[in-house]
């Protein structure tokens, strides 16, 4: 593992950026990845998705302070269950939530394999730091 880390740690900077530019380029040629464009695309321009989205927003906003204290009414539960299923029941938005899937699961199996690859866990070293990772 030494060897390997000693590898990385040498290895000039435009060799790194140009392994990072032919990997994304790479990526965003996979069935999963373009799937997921398409989605999202779709998702966009999908103006009943985008309304409903909208109308379950505006009211889990009007209703933030009791969502914090945990206060809310059965009715506002119901409603804005409602709201949230309204959104989650078009056919674009479930469409791009499998896409959005399909893409962590080939996102975590190529992590896992760089991972192997490297000697180095590499989703613990990506993160950004903080309290939560």
């Amino acid at each position: 593992m030494e060897d390997r880390l000693n590898e990385l740690e040498v290895s000039p900077r435009l060799v790194t950026m140009q392994a990072a530019r032919q990997f994304a380029e790479a990526f965003s040629e996979l069935a999963e990845y373009q799937s997921f464009e398409r989605a999202f695309q779709a998702l966009r321009n999908d103006s009943a998705a985008q309304k409903a989205l909208e109308d379950f927003q505006k009211k889990q906003a009007s209703l933030k302070a009791l969502i914090m204290l945990n206060s809310l009414s059965d009715e506002e539960r119901q409603e804005l269950l409602h709201l949230q299923d309204l959104f989650y029941s078009k056919p674009t938005v479930m469409s791009y939530l499998q896409a959005q899937r399909e893409l962590v699961a080939i996102s975590q199996s190529l992590g896992d394999l760089i991972s192997t690859e490297i000697g180095l866990d590499y989703g613990t070293s990506c993160r950004t730091g903080g309290c939560c990772g």
